[in-house]
């Protein structure tokens, strides 16, 4: 009798649908028409369920990128991925776990077509500080504190970071260059080609982007840190980097560049 029952039981969980069996999460998360947002969706599906968490991710496009940080601190967004900086430590719930492998922090220039010659003579941060080139920015890109730390022109920001392309490209904004993280520059042209990408200098500073939880989602913060550790452990979390951005040194010629290397903030302080 006993064993019948047992029997039962068992074909009852087998037959049961996988949200009975693990309850899949919906997550709303930022979308980005460039495609940026790819390799960051599918590092979070798969961190989560590596650590027995599925999610199914809702993506919203659509608000700059100011209202897109006021829907994450009110809960009306889950999860954002964004450059590191104490500010947003303090705004948002912290996954403390680097997540581009220093990618974001190798800036390159986005600039018009046309304007290489610019750019030729660089050779150092003096160089660049003496052209009087003027950066555009969102309103509260962490880049900014860092561009201003070293005495390097920046454009009043915008809160849609959105408009910069075309700020840009119509040349009279007082805007001469944007600086891209190298995972996104090559998606930004594609989706702006008007504008090239400046071929000889990096800018570098020593930061990476995280992920940022909501005070909702503030509970799901050491799983997906748990199931990000499990990936980079397992061998996971290199192989997505390698899928997604592995061309990028080659392709944009990352280890023959001249670095000017920034001071950050923390650097300062030390």
């Amino acid at each position: 009798m006993l064993r019948k029952v047992l029997l039962l039981l068992l074909m009852i969980l087998l037959s049961a649908p996988p949200a009975v069996l693990a309850e899949t999460t919906t997550l709303r998360v930022l979308q980005t028409p460039e495609g940026n947002h790819v390799f960051f969706y599918e590092l979070l599906t798969e961190a989560f369920a590596a650590a027995g968490k599925p999610v199914q991710l809702q993506g919203v496009s659509g608000p700059g990128m100011d209202r897109f940080k006021v829907m994450l601190r009110t809960s009306q967004l889950d999860v954002m991925w964004m450059v590191r900086g104490p500010r947003r430590d303090q705004a948002y719930i912290l996954v403390d776990f680097p997540l581009t492998g220093g990618l974001i922090g190798q800036r390159i220039l986005l600039i018009r077509k046309g304007d290489q010659a610019r750019f030729d003579n660089i050779r150092s941060l003096d160089d660049f500080r003496q052209q009087g080139l003027s950066a555009g920015m969102g309103r509260e890109w962490v880049d900014k504190d860092i561009w201003e730390l070293n005495g390097l022109a920046v454009s009043p920001g915008v809160s849609d970071w959105r408009r910069l392309f075309k700020m840009l490209e119509v040349g009279n904004r007082g805007i001469d260059y944007l600086p891209r993280g190298a995972l996104e520059v090559q998606n930004d042209q594609r989706a702006n080609p008007n504008l090239q990408i400046e071929r000889r200098l990096v800018l570098r500073y020593n930061r990476d982007s995280v992920f940022y939880l909501s005070p909702a989602a503030a509970n799901l913060a050491p799983i997906l840190k748990q199931g990000l550790e499990r990936l980079r452990d397992n061998g996971r979390y290199a192989q997505l980097l390698e899928k997604h951005y592995g061309k990028l040194s080659r392709e944009l010629g990352l280890d023959k560049r001249i670095v000017l290397p920034l001071r950050d903030i923390d650097d300062t302080t030390n």
